[in-house]
């Protein structure tokens, strides 16, 4: 009868000891998991430095801070597809239709019309 009680106990002393690996291997990599669970860019690099150095207190810390930031967002690139009209622009352009007009090169109507869309861009 005393066997069965130390089989017994030993069964719960291993059950006992397998929990606390468990939760000490989840604590280990829990950099890991979080950068997982974030679905960081540098992943496998996380997941490696935690797994070769999270032995020592410095890698453990470093994977986790990492595993925490956020990563870097692109910054747009804005390209001006058109350069604004300045007003030595627009008076170099009202000259030059002023001068098709008076050599008869475009006709009075195409004169407003362009001039009033020159106006228009200011």
């Amino acid at each position: 009868m005393n066997f069965f009680l130390q089989a017994k106990s030993l069964s719960e002393q291993d059950t006992v000891i397998v929990i606390m690996i468990i939760v000490a291997i989840a604590f280990y990599f829990i950099p890991s998991i979080i950068a997982l669970i974030r679905w960081k860019k540098n992943l496998v690099a996380i997941i490696a430095l935690n797994f070769f150095l999270g032995w020592s207190l410095i890698g453990w810390v470093v994977s986790l801070v990492w595993s925490l930031s956020s990563d870097s967002k692109p910054q747009p690139i804005v390209v001006k597809s058109q350069t604004p009209i300045t007003k030595e622009d627009g008076i170099d352009k009202l000259t030059k239709l002023k001068k098709l007009l008076d050599d008869g090169a475009i006709t009075q109507d195409e004169y407003d019309h362009q001039k009033s869309k020159i106006l228009k861009k200011r």
